[in-house]
């Protein structure tokens, strides 16, 4: 088997400060603290403290990652960092701390798109090696060039979208919000209940629990679609956006909205029937909801959101013909969005395999999925026989840049940056 190239990986694309050693596909070690009590009493990221954040902890994650590993920086064949998308603030950092290293210790860099890292996540494995297979200029690892053509669904607090996987480095984006993201609009439909930050963790351990004391259904409403709850004498209706739209594209601005109304009608029911029983003063401008309505609302949130993607997936899988679909972004560790995407995939087709990244902690923004990323991709530049040189700088498209340490023109971060499309 072909010698498996080990990269230390480095991501700061907004508010974790991620360091990893991948070899092949096996993470060695993945160091990620969390920058939450940073942003938390703001309800979201705020970039300057994020860039202090990483730029505080950069040097001690690197070292304690390659530790971790049982590894020096000697035993690291080259080094990858994400370029964008991300704040340009946070990802100035890595990019900084790989260009050091690189210099001081004389080592190329790979440079990655990070939403190639999340469509990529599932192929981490923790004891497994990655194998190659070569067939002219269309080399690709065999694990993953066997579950080719795939489509990837990356959910996130930043992204949501469909992506035609047709080979590692042929990417089409087939579909994704026009606005929102779903993570974002649980966030803030989680804010709304009064459930901190990030709401998303909260609605989905409130949602599980009350569940099944509920009773969820699809109904039509003229030209609409919505998900009803009814729990005991309480019903509550949810729009599923874009439901009926033939193409691929979703919206969550629109669910947000109407959740909004829902939990002020909601409010406002409880407060008029508290004025009229006399148990409360006209004058008093708000009302708490009760815990019990809080839980059935973040049942039928969570439902509806992931119904937009469940239903816009099942367009995807007729329109395409593919052997897997690849989860990936921090909204994948809802227990509860994969088994509706199992679930969706399998009533279409049982033959089709859903993967998802092996642990929590390679949904959220991290290292170790650009080191996968850069390894799929450094196999390739092998087989391919591309020098590692200045006059043989490898271009995989937009995403896989690998760049002497001497030269770093190349590498200014780019934080509008999209998944390469291929078409």
């Amino acid at each position: 088997m072909q010698k498996q190239p080990t990269t230390l990986a480095i991501d700061t694309s907004c508010d974790e400060t991620s360091a990893s050693v991948v070899e092949g596909v096996r993470v060695l070690s993945n160091i990620q603290p969390s920058q939450m009590e940073y942003h938390k009493k703001y309800g979201g990221v705020v970039p300057s403290l994020a860039k202090l954040a990483h730029t505080e902890r950069i040097d001690n994650v690197v070292t304690e990652a390659l530790k971790q590993a049982q590894k020096t920086i000697d035993d690291v064949d080259y080094i990858s960092v994400t370029y964008g998308p991300g704040l340009a603030i946070a990802l100035e950092v890595g990019i900084n701390k790989a260009k050091e290293l690189a210099k001081e210790f004389n080592k190329p860099i790979m440079i990655i798109n990070h939403m190639e890292g999340h469509l990529l996540s599932s192929f981490a494995e923790r004891n497994s090696m990655l194998e190659v297979n070569g067939h002219g200029r269309s080399v690709q690892c065999v694990e993953v060039a066997n579950k080719c053509p795939s489509i990837g669904v990356l959910i996130s607090g930043g992204h949501t979208e469909f992506v035609l996987v047709k080979q590692i480095g042929e990417y089409e984006k087939i579909g994704e919000t026009l606005d929102d993201s779903c993570g974002e609009c649980l966030d803030k439909c989680g804010r709304m209940l009064g459930l901190g930050y990030p709401a998303g963790p909260i609605i989905s351990e409130f949602s599980k629990k009350q569940r099944k004391k509920v009773k969820i259904e699809k109904v039509k409403d003229n030209q609409s679609t919505l998900l009803r709850l009814s729990s005991g004498t309480e019903s509550y209706e949810l729009p599923i956006p874009m439901a009926n739209s033939n193409d691929l594209n979703m919206s969550y601005s629109g669910l947000k909205t109407a959740f909004k109304q829902l939990v002020d009608k909601i409010a406002e029911d409880k407060k008029v029937k508290k004025v009229k029983d006399g148990k409360l003063e006209a004058n008093i401008e708000t009302f708490d909801l009760e815990k019990e309505e809080i839980m059935n609302l973040c049942v039928l949130l969570e439902a509806t959101a992931y119904e937009q993607i469940a239903i816009k997936l099942k367009n995807a899988l007729r329109k395409y013909s593919v052997k897997e679909v690849w989860l990936g972004g921090g909204v994948v560790a809802s227990s509860r969005l994969r088994s509706v995407v199992r679930s969706t995939v399998k009533s279409f087709d049982e033959s089709i395999e859903v993967r998802y990244p092996y642990s929590k902690k390679l949904t959220t923004d991290n290292a170790a999925m650009i080191g996968v990323a850069a390894n799929i991709n450094m196999l390739q530049l092998q087989k391919l026989q591309i020098s590692l040189s200045p006059e043989n700088k490898a271009t995989l498209g937009e995403h896989g840049i690998f760049i002497d340490s001497s030269d770093f023109s190349e590498i200014d971060r780019d934080p509008s940056l999209e998944l390469p499309v291929y078409v």
